[in-house]
């Protein structure tokens, strides 16, 4: 099986630079890490070699302490996983994650680094509980927890939740680096607040606007002018697509402007990317 060396180091103790490794690599300073994939103690390696040459990430579920608090953040705490599990990990990022987007899209927008782990949690300060938590993000890298056999016994509405928090929180960081059509902003008029009564002309919906993951964000303008922020009003149709179903959007839809607004973003990432952004938040699990 092929074996590919990662040197991970610190460039002005902010970048990240990492390659192919040979016996001519320079490792950086002040410190590097080094990682041999296939790891070699889990029958997914194989798997993981082909995500690295598909995407260009590097699975992990061994790795030092030190890179995990590096990537991660200090303020977890995490244990690595059984190698045992890590099959059933990879399947069920499959379900909720892989399998969703095409692969020139993940090569664009994977992380560097995926770390699975037995655990990650965060300690309460006041009461000293441990708080597991699902997922850790950092600037390249991701960490998972419950990679262990707490994947086979999850419920479907478990699993459906970490599907829908994943999206929420990729699509609130993509959302900021990929150029939308400024035609979505064009639909509607941002001068002043929102209504809540169906029969007036400010009407939130008749406007044009939507919840903000539940919230009616378009009652309230700014303090000091009182225009709507065109901001909100995208990310409350970019997040809302992989939150809420279809049946979710069915009645906000029979208002014209929504209708509009909604199908401009998604016929966009469709013709431009290659997937239909709604199946995330119609997908269910059993």
């Amino acid at each position: 099986m092929r074996k590919i060396l990662v040197y991970l180091g610190i460039i002005l103790g902010c970048s990240i630079s990492a390659c192919s490794g040979n016996d001519d690599v320079e490792t950086i300073e002040p410190w590097n890490e080094e990682y041999v994939l296939p790891q070699g103690k889990s029958d997914a390696d194989d798997r993981i070699v082909k995500y690295y040459n598909q995407y260009g990430t590097y699975i992990l579920y061994e790795y030092t302490d030190l890179d995990f608090r590096y990537e991660l953040g200090s303020t977890y705490i995490h244990e690595l996983p059984d190698p045992t599990y890590v099959n059933d990990m990879l399947d069920f990022l499959e379900d909720i994650w892989f399998n969703f987007y095409p692969a020139d899209f993940h090569k664009k927008f994977m992380p560097l680094k995926i770390m699975l782990a037995d655990y990650i949690a965060t300690e309460d300060l006041w009461t000293g509980a441990i708080i597991p938590t699902f997922m850790a993000s950092g600037a390249a890298c991701i960490g998972f927890g419950f990679c262990s056999d707490t994947l086979q016994k999850m419920s479907p509405a478990t699993k459906l939740k970490f599907k829908t928090d994943l999206h929420e929180q990729f699509w609130f960081k993509w959302g900021k680096m990929i150029k939308f059509p400024e035609e979505f902003f064009e639909v509607s008029d941002y001068s002043h607040a929102a209504i809540t009564d169906p029969t007036s002309d400010d009407y939130t919906r008749k406007r044009g606007f939507v919840t903000y993951s539940g919230y009616e964000w378009s009652l309230t303008g700014h303090y000091q002018t009182g225009v709507l922020d065109q901001q909100t009003d995208f990310w409350s149709y970019l997040i809302g697509f992989v939150i809420r179903s279809s049946d979710d959007w069915e009645e906000d839809l029979k208002w014209d402007l929504v209708k509009k607004k909604y199908d401009i973003l998604r016929n966009y990432i469709q013709d431009t990317y290659g997937f239909d952004l709604q199946k995330v938040g119609d997908t269910t699990y059993e």
